[in-house]
């Protein structure tokens, strides 16, 4: 059971640490332009495509407490 525990881990760490692409026209966006940690488990980043100018947003669960609850 640990090695779920720890495969889920490693998911969300690669999950932080993949580039995004662009919604609107599939490039990649390497680095957000901004990030933050949310109480509960969460790191959201902001996005904005240097091809296009469209500005998204990704949010990365953790599996904070709220997410073992579920």
């Amino acid at each position: 059971m640990q090695f779920v525990a720890e495969t889920a881990k490693l998911a969300a760490i690669r999950a932080f640490t993949a580039p995004a692409r662009c919604p609107r026209c599939d490039d990649w966006m390497i680095a957000p332009v901004h990030s933050e940690f949310v109480e509960g488990g969460e790191i959201r980043h902001t996005w904005e495509c240097e091809s296009c100018g469209e500005i998204s947003a990704t949010v990365i669960d953790l599996g904070g407490p709220a997410a073992e609850a579920a």
